[in-house]
């Protein structure tokens, strides 16, 4: 007879498969794993729920514009005061830690990456932080070359007053730093010489009018009213031309000045002097042809410029100084703030490109 098959529900019913063995059990550990899949299914939920729906991060964002802005102020007030021009090596030393946040800022942003935490502020500060650092070396190196390092030299140097160019020699005040000429002195404009290297490197004899020596036969033919020496010179950059016979460098046109600040700059020094020496060619040429129409009057006289010393024409040179120190702060100013302002702008729109790029 046919029978039914009872013992396949009642082998289902005690634990049997269709395949007639044993059916699996969750064990222990398959339990556990079960429960920690739903844990952090559920952290992920709550983190997701939590997460700030702001673009921008406004603590993250006010970092962002404060700690570069104190990092380049400081850095470039280390490179261009007065610690840089009397004490270089405690300046450089105390500029470090500009540096130093601008690395720990850069290590943390790398950190907190690599845990997949929110490191966008980090980053924009990292950002910030070194574009300060560049910054400040690059524009207080300027304002310290064009002003800073003017203003203390001249302080450091000698003042001199009531200097007869006339009969006073060059080699006397070789550590002059603002000088005072005599009453009558001026810039002999229709002497001077231009020297062109590039630019055009401006020379004139500084003369007095005691300079002239209507007594000199030789002088007087050779239409040469100069001293036998002359050692002082006012000089400029790009404010002559030998062509039309303009020279408009310093205060020239200013009949009350006679004072002069002493050239400082080392690197137009060597120019100024080859422009000497083709004003001497030209005032005593050496050629015996030039001298031979005047060798019955007298001995040929050459006024020399033994230890030449150049100096900018100017009204009152207390003035002059201060003005230095005036362009250096005011640069110093405007510098904090035009950085402050760019960083915070570029500080946000590198906050919105970091979240289009998926970072949080």
């Amino acid at each position: 007879h046919f029978r039914p098959e009872p013992n396949v529900a009642i082998g289902r019913s005690r634990g049997h498969g269709l395949s007639g063995g044993p059916r699996s059990r969750p064990t222990k550990f398959g339990a556990m794993d079960f429960v920690f899949k739903e844990a952090r299914a559920e952290l992920r939920e709550l983190t997701r729920k939590h997460e700030p729906r702001s673009h921008w991060q406004p603590i993250p964002v006010l970092m962002s514009a404060i700690v570069p802005a104190l990092c380049f102020t400081w850095a470039y007030y280390c490179c261009f005061s007065w610690l840089r021009f009397y004490h270089p090596r405690s300046a450089f030393v105390l500029g470090l830690p500009s540096l130093a946040v601008a690395a720990v800022v850069s290590l943390q942003a790398k950190k907190l990456l690599r845990n997949a935490v929110p490191a966008r502020g980090s980053m924009v500060t990292a950002v910030g932080c070194w574009a300060a650092v560049v910054l400040a070396l690059w524009l207080g190196e300027q304002n310290y070359s064009w002003h800073i390092f003017s203003f203390y030299s001249y302080q450091d140097l000698a003042d001199y007053t009531n200097i007869d160019p006339s009969e006073d020699k060059g080699q006397s005040f070789m550590d002059s730093g603002q000088v005072y000429f005599k009453e009558a002195s001026y810039v002999a404009v229709d002497e001077f010489v231009a020297f062109k290297s590039e630019a055009t490197f401006c020379v004139a004899p500084i003369l007095s009018e005691d300079a002239l020596q209507p007594s000199a036969p030789a002088g007087k033919a050779l239409g040469q009213n100069f001293p036998n020496v002359v050692d002082f010179w006012a000089v400029g950059l790009n404010c002559c031309n030998q062509e039309t016979g303009e020279y408009h460098c310093g205060a020239v046109a200013d009949k009350t000045a006679r004072s002069g600040l002493r050239l400082l700059r080392d690197d137009v020094r060597p120019f100024y002097a080859l422009a000497v020496q083709e004003w001497e060619a030209k005032k005593c040429p050496e050629d015996t042809n030039t001298a031979k129409g005047y060798a019955k009057a007298a001995p040929l006289i050459c006024p020399r410029s033994g230890h030449p010393l150049f100096f900018h024409w100017v009204a009152d040179p207390l003035l002059e100084v201060d003005l230095f120190y005036e362009k250096a702060m005011s640069m110093f100013s405007m510098h904090i703030v035009c950085f402050t302002l760019g960083n915070f702008l570029i500080g946000l729109l590198l906050f919105w490109a970091l979240f289009l790029m998926g970072f949080k």
